[in-house]
């Protein structure tokens, strides 16, 4: 693979794995200096890369988006190929990088579960009311086992039937009647 000015090979790490990259796949990993993005006439994000070409209907995948959800983006073409990796998006001129960020934060739309006020269950399905920073929700969730997995010692997401997600920043920040309710369903 023929590599141009502020571009880099790196060997994806089994951290970096989410999927798509394996352990030994060769990317392109960016100078996040050199990168350049904006949305173009049409509302699409158009990116410049460090090689000069220019991409529209760029898209992105966070690799750690719960994590890390500021430090690793994969950008992605139109089809869907990667073009590389930014690992480091802090080091993107500002505006370019405040577009990404927001981009990404409407991607990965995930309200934060602040207080539970109800779990009842019936017939497998489980009615969720939950407070969250985004306000009020009501939710079902349909399997214990598979709609919830944590993601730190005290983080959890947790899925309901329409596949959206909610994250408990911190299970042990709740309040008492929130962490038996959430222990009685875990």
């Amino acid at each position: 693979m023929l590599l141009r000015s502020g571009e880099r090979k790196a060997t994806a790490l089994s951290e970096l794995d989410d999927g798509r990259a394996k352990t030994g796949a060769k990317l392109v990993e960016f100078d996040p200096s050199l990168i350049r993005a904006w949305m173009d006439e049409s509302k699409q994000l158009t990116v410049r890369l460090p090689d000069g070409s220019v991409h529209a209907n760029v898209r992105m995948s966070l690799a750690f988006p719960i994590s890390r959800p500021k430090r690793f983006i994969y950008l992605l073409d139109e089809e869907g190929k990667e073009l590389g990796l930014v690992s480091d998006p802090r080091r993107m001129e500002r505006d370019s990088r405040d577009l990404l960020l927001a981009q990404a934060d409407q991607a990965y739309f995930m309200p934060r579960i602040t207080r539970i006020h109800r779990i009842e269950e019936s017939m497998g399905i489980a009615h969720w009311e939950v407070e969250t920073d985004r306000g009020w929700s009501a939710f079902d969730v349909v399997s214990r086992s598979e709609s919830h997995w944590y993601v730190g010692r005290n983080k959890i997401v947790v899925r309901d039937a329409d596949g959206n997600r909610y994250l408990i920043e911190d299970m042990t920040a709740l309040d008492g009647r929130s962490r038996r309710m959430l222990d009685l369903f875990l």
